[in-house]
């Protein structure tokens, strides 16, 4: 047997299975191609310049700006004089409403939430847990005589 006729062999015999194979065919990618943020892209295809939009978003979340310009909006909205009869007013006053009520039920339920986590470093037996226990109490209780503190 000729070293061709080997060869033709052993090509016939892993052609069929390099075909099925399941790793990829092309081994090469984009170096930093864009990154994401939740599930928010921002590559070239999106930006003008992806790398400024991360830097803002490294100090300003997509939250923040569209709830500061929310605010001002609905603040600007609210002193128009066709204020109750413009639908888009009633819409950004629908949406602020929305918006606030979301945030209230959020913090009402952080606040449950370290209710919680208290109540399992108050009961734990560990001596480090406890003393975190009473530091968070101190403190939580610093805040709330503190001069112009939220009052229940």
């Amino acid at each position: 047997m000729s070293d061709l006729s080997s060869n033709d062999f052993w090509d016939s015999f892993w052609r069929p299975w390099a075909s099925a194979s399941l790793a990829p065919q092309k081994l090469w990618q984009s170096i930093n191609p864009g990154w994401s943020f939740g599930t928010v892209t921002i590559n070239e295809q999106n930006s003008s310049s992806p790398q400024t939009e991360q830097a803002i978003l490294a100090e300003e979340s997509y939250g923040r700006q569209i709830g500061k310009l929310l605010d001002a909006v609905s603040d600007r909205a609210r002193t128009q004089p066709d204020a109750k009869k413009n639908k888009a007013y009633a819409e950004i006053a629908a949406l602020k409403s929305k918006v606030d009520r979301i945030k209230h039920d959020a913090a009402a339920n952080r606040i449950d939430q370290l209710r919680r986590d208290l109540e399992l470093l108050h009961t734990s037996d560990q001596p480090a847990d406890r003393k975190a226990y009473r530091e968070s109490i101190e403190a939580l209780r610093a805040f709330l005589l503190e001069p112009g503190a939220p009052s229940g």
